[in-house]
């Protein structure tokens, strides 16, 4: 096995200090994130969190009435013609296996005769 050798990892790129009386840009400040991300507690971030649900829970609503909007209805001929359709269908298969049904049925009745 053959000795793999180490690329150089070049390093980041330093930003200069900030010079003496000067403060620090908000970029320049690292915060971790898991401390930036975690609400101060007491009963403020509760609040917070239950007006965020409920705000939530509003905007859901409100979205689901503007997309019940954009829905196009059928027309009521058209709902009637759809209804003949599906009973039409109903009957026919119902008739359907009432005769596959009846017909097993019979044959069965042949072959337990058969068999007394």
């Amino acid at each position: 096995m053959a000795d793999k050798e180490k690329k150089p990892v070049a390093d980041k790129a330093q930003k200069p200090a900030p010079k003496a009386g000067e403060k620090p840009k908000k970029a320049d400040a690292k915060v971790p994130k898991a401390a930036a991300a975690k609400p101060a507690k007491g009963g403020k971030a509760k609040k917070s969190a239950e007006k965020q649900k409920s705000h939530r829970v509003r905007r859901f609503f409100h979205d689901l009435k503007s997309e019940a909007k954009k829905v196009v209805w059928p027309q009521p001929r058209a709902v009637w013609k759809n209804v003949g359709v599906v009973v039409v269908m109903i009957v026919v298969l119902g008739v359907v296996v009432f005769g596959l049904d009846e017909a097993f049925a019979h044959l069965l009745r042949l072959f337990m005769d058969v068999a007394v």
